[in-house]
């Protein structure tokens, strides 16, 4: 089977508490996983200023995520789960090049690897 690699950036409303975004980004999380999806990375950009108001918000919360999958469906079944989402204001979900794959394979490697030689480093000082 074919793999297919996503990049995923979706918008929270900015009036939700810490609480509450952690508990949306989980939601979103196990919704990937329901349609077949894994997570390889989640980066939390963290409440910004939007370039034209969504919904009379003027702010949004801003969630960049990787994602792997072998459904050809995945895209469907995550943009019909945002659109009835009443927490995410924005979203969007594109398919990487093979070259974006290669450089996205090299940095979760190179990041599984930084934390183990920086632990070590530190039993030496």
């Amino acid at each position: 089977m074919r793999e297919y690699y996503y990049e995923m950036v979706y918008i929270l409303r900015p009036t939700m508490s810490d609480e509450e975004t952690e508990a949306a980004i989980k939601k979103v999380n196990s919704y990937v996983e329901r349609f077949k999806g894994e997570v390889l990375k989640v980066d939390k950009w963290g409440k910004r200023q939007l370039a034209y108001p969504i919904n009379d918000y003027d702010k949004g919360y801003y969630v960049l995520e990787y994602i792997r999958t072998n459904e050809r469906d995945f895209v469907r079944n995550m943009e019909n789960f945002f659109r009835i989402n009443e927490d995410v204001i924005r979203f969007l979900l594109f398919r990487l090049k093979p070259s974006e794959v290669k450089e996205l394979k090299e940095k979760l490697s190179q990041k599984e690897t930084v934390p183990a030689s920086s632990e070590e480093n530190k039993g030496e000082e």
